[in-house]
């Protein structure tokens, strides 16, 4: 019965997911960028990012500006993880819609405050290569409370946004490194792997069925035995 219960605790041990790690990140370093910020609200900005590995992406992170008088309370965020097309998002890999939590990071000049917001996305499996993630904010925040933050430091692919049309436009690149973002989750995760780290939530109650059947059995075995 004890090697049983083993084996069964082994199984679910290594069914727990691992701790995410950051994948790839275009790091803030505290400037305002002027006009080459990009408002969040009623458009699309995209980042391109690259991974070195199979990847099991499960969250992503930006830093914004956020007006002093907003409040995020009620943003949610539309997200997606796209191919690369030539230097420009390509097809949907994988999207959604979450409901951020934010850390303020601290003031910035003309009236705004430095946050991290960040989305747990739907758990996506992609390959090493070249991706974007494009980003836009739903929210009960009037116009020109939250913006994308930029950054000198980045890896200088251009960023592209969307507003109210149907094709990539580069205005926001200029010379700068891009946005500020991150891209978190497992590395080197083969798909097989992957499928296998975190449970489906409706296999959760047969886990621990299957577990109590073989608590049960052992018990009936060893009032056989006394």
């Amino acid at each position: 019965m004890g090697k049983t219960l083993l084996a069964a605790a082994v199984v679910i041990a290594g069914s727990l997911p691992v701790s995410a790690t950051t994948l790839f990140s275009n790091p803030f370093d505290g400037e305002r960028g002027g006009s080459c910020t990009f408002e969040c609200r009623d458009a699309i900005g995209a980042e391109n990012f690259t991974l070195t590995d199979n990847s099991l992406i499960e969250t992503v992170s930006f830093d914004a500006y956020l007006s002093n008088w907003a409040n995020p309370i009620g943003m949610t965020v539309n997200w997606s993880l796209m191919s690369d097309d030539g230097a420009k998002p390509g097809s949907v890999l994988a999207s959604g819609t979450a409901a951020p939590t934010h850390q303020k990071r601290g003031q910035v000049p003309d009236n705004f405050t430095h946050v991290t917001f960040t989305l747990d996305i739907v758990d996506t499996l992609l390959g090493a290569g070249e991706y974007w993630l494009t980003l836009a904010v739903d929210t009960p925040m009037a116009d020109h409370a939250v913006y994308w933050a930029r950054t000198r430091s980045g890896d200088m692919i251009n960023s592209r946004s969307m507003d109210g049309g149907a094709t990539w436009d580069q205005r926001y690149a200029r010379s700068w490194g891009g946005f500020v973002f991150s891209v978190d989750g497992q590395s080197g995760v083969a798909p097989a792997a992957a499928a296998a780290a975190v449970p489906l939530p409706a296999a959760l109650p047969m886990l621990g069925l299957g577990v109590g059947v073989l608590a049960a059995a052992g018990a009936r075995r060893r009032r056989r035995r006394d």
